[in-house]
């Protein structure tokens, strides 16, 4: 079944108590898409393990993990940090988006989640939106492409190597002033 997003407003907000077991089924029913599709970015075994509905509950509880909501159902999900040791000690103001996901019934929801987050991430002052995704997934990194996203560099760890990607935000400190 497939439901379309309706031109309603969605709204981007903090997980509740109870809701990591929908990010993590959202996650899973991703991943079982992936597998359909014959796309390993996320391999069944290792990425549910890593991230288990013990991680989303642990974002739930620092207020980490957001969903995305269109008439009162969640569409999508991701964990918006404000460090991450991916991008080393960098200080600069940045929200960095992991686990991004939108039930595979609901094309268009983690675009939309993006730009949400784009939007959140410049009302609380940040100057970057960051993510990494597969350096060998050519159309997820031409998709983001699209969205702005510029290459940043590179994250390798023996199971993952990940392009770092980054979208400098419009605030009032990159809008110019006439």
């Amino acid at each position: 079944m497939t439901f379309l997003l309706s031109p309603a407003p969605a709204l981007l907000r903090p997980a509740q108590k109870g809701e990591e077991k929908t990010a993590f089924n959202i996650i899973e029913a991703r991943v079982t898409w992936l597998e359909q599709k014959g796309i390993s970015q996320w391999p069944r075994g290792h990425y549910l393990s890593v991230f288990s509905q013990a991680y989303f509950k642990k974002a739930q509880e620092k207020g980490t993990l957001w969903l995305l909501e269109q008439n009162g159902r969640t569409a999508a999900c991701a964990v918006l940090l404000e460090q991450d040791e991916r991008w080393g000690q960098d200080n600069t103001p940045a929200w960095y988006v992991h686990n991004l996901a939108s039930w595979p019934h609901c094309p268009g929801a983690g675009a939309q989640l993006l730009a949400l987050a784009e939007q959140e991430a410049a009302r609380r002052g940040k100057r970057y939106l960051r993510l990494d995704c597969l350096t060998g997934a050519r159309k997820l990194n031409a998709y983001y492409r699209t969205k702005g996203y510029r290459f940043a560099g590179y994250w390798k760890q023996p199971e993952y190597h990940g392009n770092l990607r980054q979208k400098l935000l419009q605030t009032e400190d990159t809008c110019e002033t006439a």
